[in-house]
This record gives structure tokens, sequence and C-alpha cells, in this order.
């Protein structure tokens, strides 16, 4: 098993406890409900397990390429190799740029919040602590954009044709 296989699979992982997590507090917040006790961190904890959900599954999205895009221009154009490597390039570059921007930004959040003692309204946590994991989601959206496009020539081939089933399916028959 390779190295970064290991890595994806402990970020499985994360995203198994973060989605069980968010289960086990919700069924905590309705049963307290129930009984009329509230119980304030519940709200706060969810939210918080919602946003490293939604981050580490993009950082997964981005190793398999399977997130949304719009390929419409490269559907309706021709089917020539130069299309595919265009394509390629223009794929692969603007997502690296806009990964590396969110980690730039995200990893300076997270140092103001770390220098600044910031702690949550209901957990008490520190801020830093919440928002970390989006600096590291955003460099592993990176890794797996690098390992998608250059080490997996499946997904590679995949994305420089446009393979989007259903849509080229109704694109083809449009052109018919």
């Amino acid at each position: 098993m390779l190295k970064s296989d290991v890595i994806w699979k402990i970020i499985s992982g994360v995203l198994f406890a973060t989605v069980g997590g968010m289960l086990v507090v919700i069924v905590i917040q309705v049963l307290g409900r129930m009984v009329g006790q509230s119980i304030p961190w519940t709200e706060e904890l969810i939210r918080y397990l919602f946003l490293w959900t939604v981050n580490f599954g993009m950082a997964v999205g981005m190793r398999h390429a399977n997130h949304a895009s719009v390929n419409i221009l490269y559907l309706v154009l021709p089917r020539k190799k130069w299309i595919e490597v265009v394509h390629l390039v223009i794929y692969t570059a603007s997502a690296f740029v806009f990964f590396s921007l969110l980690s730039y930004w995200n990893y300076g959040m997270t140092m103001r919040q770390l220098r600044s003692g910031e702690i949550s309204p209901a957990l008490e946590i520190p801020m830093f602590l919440v928002s970390l994991p989006l600096f590291m989601c955003d460099l592993l959206a990176v890794v797996g954009l690098a390992q998608s496009m250059f080490l997996d020539m499946k997904t590679r081939e995949r994305v420089s044709s446009c393979d989007q089933g259903e849509a080229s399916d109704i694109i083809e028959e449009a052109r018919v």
C-alpha cells in the first residue's frame, strides 16, 4: 500500500468520525428538546463537524475528480486531442491556483485566531482548532489534484475526455 493511500484511508476515517459525530450529537439534541432541556453546545458542535465534513469531503472529491464542473464548452467542441490537453491544463491550473489561494487565506485566518486566543462561545474551545482543518483540507485538495492528474491515469483520462456520463450522451444526441 502506498503512503498516499494510507493518508486517504485516514481521511476516510475522519469523515466517518465527523458524520457519525454529527449523528450522535443531533440525537442528543433531539432527545434534549423532547424532555424540554435544550443543550446549548450541540448546535455549535454540529456546525463545526459539518464544516470539517464538507472540507475533508472536498479534498477526497479532488482526489477522485468527483466534483461538480462545467464542461459544456468542451462537450460541444469537436473531439480533438489538443482540446482535451487544453481542457486538462485549464482544469488543473485553475484548481491548483484556487486551492493554493484558499490555503493561504485559511492559514492566515488560523494563525490570527491562534494569536488572538479567540474561543468559541458555547464549547469554549480555541477557534484555531475549528479553522485548522480548513487549511489542512485545502492542502489535501492540492495533493489530491496532483495525484489524480499526474499519478492516476484513469482519472486523468476521464477528466481530459470530459466524461460526464449522461450529460455527454444528451449532448451527443442533440448533435445528431
